[in-house]
């Protein structure tokens, strides 16, 4: 019977020139951070949407902010520092209805669905009114570019269902929205499910 060899355990210079392998300079980028941070902001209503003057608001809220770093926070997906993210959401999230955990925004400001759930409900969607306008055009050009009568769906459940795939497809400004989404819109809006 042949005796099974048991793996070799690494050394300490083996992992360190693993560790420098793969070791990176800097942080790599969080792709749709910016577009979570707006919605944050939006559903908070704590500043004006970005072409109402969101970056000028956000300075006001804290003087020691520089423009050029909240630009970056809001339209490049530039991370802030671990401090300054913790305080935003933190105060973000006070502004939000009780129950909101800010450790999970925070988590899902940084890495997203599906890694981390989206913490937004259905009930805060029904507050943020701006969001709301965008689904009704959105709801209204669909409807109107399909010709789909309005006896043929259950409208508070067809306009659920744009708010939720507004938030898949991070459609948080109405030039967002792409004549590319009008055919995945109408399909997962009026199926049948």
């Amino acid at each position: 019977m042949a005796r099974e060899s048991l793996p070799q355990e690494k050394s300490v210079e083996d992992y360190a020139e693993q560790f420098q392998q793969l070791m990176e300079e800097e942080l790599p980028v969080s792709l749709g951070f910016s577009a979570r941070l707006n919605m944050l902001w939006d559903l908070s209503g704590a500043a004006p949407s970005q072409i109402e003057g969101r970056v000028i608001s956000v300075l006001g809220i804290n003087r020691a902010w520089r423009e050029s770093e909240v630009r970056k926070w809001l339209q490049k997906d530039v991370l802030p520092s671990r401090l300054d993210l913790h305080n935003i959401v933190k105060f973000l999230v006070a502004q939000l209805d009780q129950g909101q955990d800010a450790r999970r925004w925070e988590a899902f400001l940084v890495y997203g669905a599906p890694i981390v759930s989206s913490p937004v409900n259905q009930n805060m969607y029904r507050q943020d009114q701006t969001r709301r306008e965008i689904a009704s055009t959105i709801f209204a050009q669909i409807t109107d570019q399909y010709s789909i009568p309005p006896s043929s769906y259950d409208a508070d459940k067809v306009f659920q269902r744009c708010l939720t795939l507004m938030h898949k497809f991070k459609i948080y400004e109405l030039r967002d929205f792409q004549s590319g989404h009008l055919e995945p819109f109408k399909s997962y809006m009026f199926s049948s499910e």
